[in-house]
């Protein structure tokens, strides 16, 4: 019977903490999160994918965490229904811009590992 409860708590305390976690790490990429997709409407807008009024809502875009947030990737459908995958890089003054190399190998070992993902996998 001890048994049993010891094993009841142990659980409890072991689901309550996984679910702190993960509030953490939305909270700690909260902000990096929204300075991106602020960034990539403002690109949407300008290169005409979306219009004055349109914008990307984080609610239909898929966010992956990568190297502690040296790296965002945003994963969206436009209006006329085309996947894009978009990866932003934070620089030394913590703004993050575009990553601009096309070849990804250069980084494909800080892809390889997320450290936090939002509605992936949802659609």
């Amino acid at each position: 019977m001890k048994k049993t409860i010891l094993l009841v708590l142990v659980m409890g305390l072991a689901l309550t903490s996984a679910c702190s976690n993960k509030k953490s790490n939305k909270e700690k990429y909260d902000e990096a999160i929204n300075q991106v997709i602020i960034w990539e409407n403002k690109t949407l807008q300008a290169n005409g994918t979306y219009k004055r009024n349109d914008i990307l809502e984080r609610k239909d875009t898929g966010i992956i965490v990568y190297k502690e947030g040296k790296f965002i990737q945003l994963l969206y459908k436009t209006p006329s229904n085309k996947d894009i995958e978009s990866l932003y890089e934070r620089g030394k003054d913590g703004i993050y811009k575009k990553y601009s190399n096309v070849n990804l190998k250069a980084i494909d070992k800080d892809l390889k590992e997320s450290n936090y993902t939002e509605n992936v996998g949802k659609k």
